[in-house]
């Protein structure tokens, strides 16, 4: 890079319509594009409310309608991109991007994972930046040089202070996640057929809906569970949040851990991956046991009437938040690793 140049990053995202590393590429675009020492570029997968929602802010985006590795024209379209851009760093999102990758030519190539891909997507890439240190000794003990991996966790929108209309008196649950099995919110589901005086708020999409509905008809919770479709202003439930509960069986990262610590709501997750490293036992939040619903409604029903464990660990929770996942904390550690490799390749 030139010097008083501004580093150039191109950033490319194959992803879904909707997940958590989908939601968390858009964040940090947009506080990538906040930066004045930066031009920045994207390239996603045709999604136009994904397209229409960052170009409010960012000025380059490109759409790539059938972005999979074995369409040329795919390869074609990101080559000429690539090619007039002229970046200094190419930042690939998750398997299908970074598989999709041409080799470095004059530019640095960086995967970003969050989640325990296959090594081989990752061939074409120079760097790795993964959002736990699990992930990175994952990758490390794959073969990659340590010296090349980067962890950088993720980081999240801060409370905006809204509110969505509180329609009942009962205490609210609230479960922020994609409709996957993975998430486990059949698991909150079943556990809500033990517990009285609570509603179940539920906001996501996906395809296990059908199953989701099947569970709540069948356990007669109609008038306990409420779905919502995602929103990008997930403030205006927190806020009315008494707990956040993220039930996942597989969960990398969690970024709704962080969510609740950021809008000061009691977290309960289950001990598994990401949530289970975050969450420090009755200190930031409370674990169950993975897949346990009567675990979870033991903690739920503890939580409810601990008020002072409820004050600490939300006041642990926002202090973990601040110190460690603020948005100018994180996108600080991206450009100055982006801007190190520089160095090092320059010279």
């Amino acid at each position: 890079m030139e010097k008083n140049n501004k580093l150039k990053i191109l950033n490319i995202l194959g992803g879904a319509k909707q997940g958590g590393a989908e939601k968390f590429f858009e964040r940090l675009s947009l506080a990538i594009e906040k930066k004045k020492n930066i031009n920045l570029k994207l390239i996603i997968r045709e999604n136009e409310e994904r397209f229409s929602f960052l170009k409010q802010q960012i000025k380059s985006i490109h759409q790539i309608k059938n972005f999979y590795f074995f369409n040329p024209l795919c390869h074609k379209k990101i080559d000429e991109i690539i090619k007039n851009f002229k970046p200094n760093i190419v930042l690939s999102w998750m398997n299908r991007a970074s598989k999709i990758l041409p080799k470095s030519k004059g530019w640095i190539n960086i995967g970003r994972m969050g989640g325990y891909y296959k090594i081989k997507n990752y061939v074409n890439c120079d760097f790795l930046i993964t959002n736990t240190n699990d992930l990175k000794s994952f990758v490390i003990e794959s073969g990659w040089d340590s010296k090349k991996v980067e962890c950088i966790p993720n980081f999240v929108t801060s409370n905006n202070q809204t509110l969505k209309t509180r329609l009942t008196s009962s205490k609210i649950i609230l479960c922020l996640a994609r409709f996957h099995r993975n998430k486990g919110i059949d698991i909150l589901l079943k556990a809500m057929t033990y517990l009285d005086g609570y509603n179940l708020r539920i906001v996501g999409e996906g395809k296990e809906k059908a199953y989701y509905d099947q569970i709540v008809k069948k356990h007669g919770l109609e008038k306990k569970v409420f779905f919502y479709k995602w929103t990008n202003n997930i403030s205006e439930f927190l806020n009315l949040a008494d707990i956040l509960v993220c039930p996942s069986r597989h969960e990398p990262f969690g970024n709704v851990v962080v969510d609740g610590w950021a809008h000061k709501v009691p977290v309960i997750a289950s001990d598994t991956g990401g949530p289970g490293a975050l969450i420090r036992h009755k200190i930031n939040g409370l674990k169950f046991q993975n897949e346990d619903f009567f675990d979870l409604i033991e903690k739920i029903k503890f939580i409810d009437s601990q008020k002072t464990l409820v004050k600490k660990i939300v006041n642990n929770g926002y202090k973990e938040y601040k110190s460690n996942f603020s948005e100018d904390l994180i996108i600080n550690k991206y450009i100055n690793f982006f801007e190190k490799i520089q160095k090092k390749c320059v010279e």
